[in-house]
């Protein structure tokens, strides 16, 4: 913590309002951890919590903690080792039983014991029990138990075989193997993922969409590298991850690296990056202007005693091991050229910064942080020639001092956020939305617990991260459901929140039971709905000829869906009536299914079908019912014959479809109605001209509504509905593809809105793909063609220290591939506003891939790995609206482009086009509350 800080640097730069970012970090203290979502509730444990679990009701406020589980066996406990070895954890729930899967990473003087061992409780806060305390469960460290649709569970694992590298291995049941360990992959050689030591590790597993998703960690865990990221690899089954099916780009990264592409560091450049030194204490106005420096020496920053090879966090280029040091370095500034400036800081011991003999920074304890610098300290910058000086002490190890002063133009810098790492996915309070919990640091904090919003754009995973409370733009906190109990305040009544018709219910032990032999129901006290989703967890407590579940939904008594076990004839079932005409249809469950704890039926209603999971899985069977209730209904809870309990309802108002799976949409119009096919490839309207529209769902005060747009042919427009009331209330967003921008339109009260135009212009960076390239060539592909007109190659070239490369471009040869042809980029070097870069442009080029060859067979270095690219503009993207009590929020692939201030009516969604054919899939809403 900053003891003594300048009150110049205590004035930040104004930020926009943050109230709805996500407070990272949510939970201090804890490290590599496992996180599950049981009753509707989270837990967590791992490194730092001695076997002891957190548990939260929304991923963002945590209980204190409970002791769940000791080490107890003969191979670590026995040699000294303690629960403070209890390292990364992962829990999983298996039909009645809790397990618990954790490593040991104990590198001891006289035995190392690294192994993953495994704990089993009915309770998931334990007492956790080792059922074999003689032996550990496998060899080395991260284990991940995955379950696939079929039941068929894999544990995924991380051993040290050409540094640390990602296995899998198929199981018969949680705590037996079958088959051998199949390895599946390391880091790769001259990549993000080497960016100082060969490590793959902390592997996390799911399946969404019917693709298979492995995120995991690389590079060192440490911060004094600071290179931790995460990656992933998509696949077709649970062990087909390869290199080959790995993204090319960190889904999550330090902050930190692009801050030196994006912004200037005023001292980098000048002077090679130098600056004059002395470890001897100098005389009186050792920072005016023109002190006599002309006996000190001369060195990059940073200063430090303890050299780490390839760290990003603690460069050392100037070995430094007295106990002072002075630094100056004099730097020619146009004020006119620069925007609000901060100061990055990197000391181990008491530090200050002078600005022109001001000083601008006082801190007496070592700090990582970066501080916005108010205006007072800008003004204290002079056109040409300014000094800054810095002196610093020796921590309490060894000394170390760097300092960046960066030119933010119009943006202001956020917390330094780095090594995020040991990823879990879990879904959100409200059953729709996907939430990584991960692992990071903020500034000089000690690791923590992070959380950010994980998105499919079509198929493609996206994390909303990494970020605190400063970051910009939109990173709201996990959304709730439209209908949620928890049963844990004894003081609600039921009636608060409940329709009771049949049965006896109480809550006890936080938890509803209903403790007749008879029939029992109850049904939410919520709004009614078209699409929405509906999950409870049961449990039958007693009868023989026990039946418990759910209504799946319910409009009147004529038309109703239920859906529940039966532990007489072991199963699960569904009885619909149909305008009084009764429906029975029923499904075997596992031999070994336990009717006595707790499973969860998930249902999906999408217009007339419902969608059934157990246990997160698709219920043995035929889990999707096709009804012909297209009306709005409720659901509710169901028993007969049993005493049984329930916890962890949600109900949230929405629909998550993708392929051939998406249903409901319908035009306004029914003579259009034909143009709008479902295939395997999502919904496509057909017809390129004129304008066509379909429209879903219910009229919602609040929702967050996605879709990947697709428009091959890049012509017309074609977006959606951000908001239907009728055709006197709307707003549009939608791609024009002449424009190559996104064109917000519509009516209120009847009166056309000023159009507003969101240019999609983005100049971002770019990572060579893992599959094609090689020492000679790189290959930048793309999944869909970009429309682009600049490229900007960083002269450091491929994780070079700071030897710049004048004229890069001339060391390679550049292709692009549009369709299945190549052709040479014809570009023009133009004068670049980043000392660091070259700037090539070229008139806007259509591509479906870059290449860059060395021109010189014999010369096998890696100059270009990342790339800036400036994209005008391509044929598909994310759209995300959000529509709450202040507006409407346009985000673009994740970036909030535009935030509109309006009151707006209750309303649905729509797609659209104009003039256009396009495709649209990943269609997800959800209520928000």
């Amino acid at each position: 913590m900053i003891k003594k800080l300048s009150l110049l640097v205590l004035s930040f730069a104004c930020l926009t309002s943050q109230a709805q970012n996500i407070n990272n970090p949510v939970l201090p203290n804890v490290a590599d951890a496992g996180v599950i979502k049981y009753n509707g509730e989270y837990y967590i444990g791992g490194v730092f919590t001695k076997g002891n679990f957190y548990r939260s009701s929304n991923l963002v406020n945590w209980d204190t903690s409970i002791h769940v589980f000791s080490m107890n066996n003969n191979w670590a406990t026995k040699f000294g080792i303690g629960d403070e070895q209890i390292h990364a954890n992962d829990i999983v729930y298996i039909n009645g039983m809790f397990h618990m899967y954790w490593s040991v990473n104990y590198w001891g003087r006289d035995r190392n014991v690294i192994h993953i061992g495994h704990a089993v409780s009915p309770n998931v806060l334990g007492p956790f029990v080792e059922p074999q305390n003689d032996s550990w469960l496998d060899n080395r460290i991260d284990p991940k138990l995955f379950v696939d649709d079929d039941g068929k569970p894999y544990l995924y694992m991380v051993r040290f075989t050409d540094g640390n590298t990602i296995w899998v291995r198929p199981m018969k049941d949680p705590a037996t193997f079958e088959g051998e360990p199949k390895y599946l992959f390391a880091s790769l050689p001259n990549t993000w993922e080497t960016a100082d030591n060969r490590v793959e590790e902390g592997p996390w597993v799911m399946k969404c969409r019917n693709r298979y998703y492995l995120m995991y960690n690389t590079n060192h865990t440490s911060t004094e590298w600071g290179n931790y990221a995460l990656g992933v690899s998509e696949a077709s089954s649970p062990t087909e991850f390869n290199h080959g099916n790995k993204y090319s780009y960190p889904v999550v990264q330090n902050n930190q690296w692009d801050m030196d592409d994006k912004y200037v560091d005023l001292l980098k450049y000048e002077n090679n990056g130098t600056f004059d030194y002395t470890t001897d204490e100098p005389a009186a106005r050792w920072n005016a202007s023109a002190f006599d420096i002309t006996k000190w020496q001369r060195g990059k920053a940073g200063f430090g005693g303890e050299v780490i090879e390839n760290s990003f966090t603690r460069k050392v280029k100037t070995v430094w091991k007295t106990d002072h040091i002075w630094l100056r370095k004099k730097i020619t500034i146009q004020k006119n050229k620069i925007g609000n400036l901060a100061l990055r800081m990197n000391h181990s011991g008491a530090s200050k910064v002078y600005l022109n003999e001001t000083l601008i920074y006082d801190n007496n304890t070592s700090n990582y942080a970066t501080i916005n610098l108010d205006d007072k300290a800008k003004a204290l910058l002079k056109d040409g020639e300014n000094t800054i000086a810095i002196s610093a002490d020796k921590g309490n190890r060894s000394g170390f001092i760097d300092v960046a002063l960066y030119n933010m133009k119009d943006d202001v810098a956020d917390d330094i956020l780095i090594t995020p790492g040991q990823p879990n996915i879990v879904h959100g309070p409200n059953g729709f939305d996907w939430w990584l919990v991960y692992m990071a640091n903020k500034n000089r904090e000690r690791r923590a617990q992070y959380i950010n919003q994980v998105q499919f754009f079509d198929k493609t995973l996206f994390v909303d991260g990494i970020t605190s409370g400063k970051t910009p733009g939109y990173h709201p906190v996990p959304s709730q459901p439209t209908f949620g109990d928890l049963f844990n305040d004894k003081d609600v009544s039921l009636s608060n929140k409940w329709n009771i018709t049949k049965g006896k219910w109480q809550i006890n032990n936080r938890e509803l039971t209903q403790t007749s032999l008879f029939e029992g129901q109850a049904f939410i006290q919520s709004d009614a709905a078209l699409d929405y989703l509906f999950e409870a967890n049961v449990k039958i407590e007693e009868g023989d000829k026990a039946k418990a579940g759910v209504y799946a939904y319910k409009q009147s008594n004529n038309n109703w869906l239920r859906i529940f076990f039966n532990a007489g004839t072991k199963s699960w079932q569904y009885e619909c009536l149909e305008n009084g005409k009764q429906r029975t249809q029923s499904f075997a469950l596992v031999k070994d299914f336990n009717f006595n704890v707790y499973h969860k039926i998930t249902v999906y209603k999408n217009t007339t079908e419902f969608t059934v999971k157990i246990d997160d899985l698709p219920a043995a069977g035929n889990n999707v019912i096709k009804t012909a209730f297209a009306q709005k209904g409720l659901p509710g809870l169901f028993s007969q014959n049993a005493k049984a309990a329930f916890d962890g309802i949600i109900y949230t108002i929405g629909w998550d479809e993708f392929d051939n799976n998406i249903n409901g949409w319908n035009s306004l119009n029914r003579a259009t109605q034909q143009n709008w096919k479902v295939s395997s490839e999502g919904l496509t309207q057909s017809n390129s001209a004129g304008e066509q529209s379909v429209f879903k769902g219910d009229n919602l005060q609040s929702y967050d509504f996605s879709v990947q747009i697709k428009n091959t042919d890049a012509t017309g427009t074609a977006g959606v509905y951000a908001m239907y009331a009728d055709e006197n209330n709307f707003v549009r967003a939608a791609f024009d593809y002449t424009k190559q921008k996104v064109v917000v339109s519509g009516k209120l009260s009847g009166v056309a809105i000023d159009a507003k135009e969101i240019s999609l212009e983005y100049l971002h960076p770019e990572f060579a793909n893992m599959t094609y390239s090689d020492f000679m060539e790189k290959h930048f592909t793309f999944k869909n063609p970009v429309y682009i007109n600049e490229l900007r190659l960083n002269k450091d070239g491929h994780f070079k220290t700071d030897t710049l490369i004048d004229k890069l471009y001339d060391k390679v040869d550049i292709f692009y591939q549009e369709g299945n042809n190549w052709h040479p980029l014809e570009y023009k070097v133009a004068e670049s506003d980043h000392p660091g870069f070259d700037k090539l442009t070229f008139n806007t080029t259509k591509v479906n891939e870059l290449k860059f060859t060395n021109k010189l067979a014999s010369d096998h270095n890696f100059y270009i790995y990342k790339l800036w690219m400036n994209e005008v503009f391509k044929t598909s993207y994310n759209l995300r609206v959000v529509k709450n009590a202040e507006g409407l929020k346009f985000i673009i692939d994740g970036r909030l482009g535009y935030d509109w201030k309006m009151k707006l009516p209750a309303s649905k969604v729509g797609l659209y086009t104009n003039n256009a054919s396009a495709n649209f899939n990943g269609i997800t809403l959800f209520d928000l509350k």
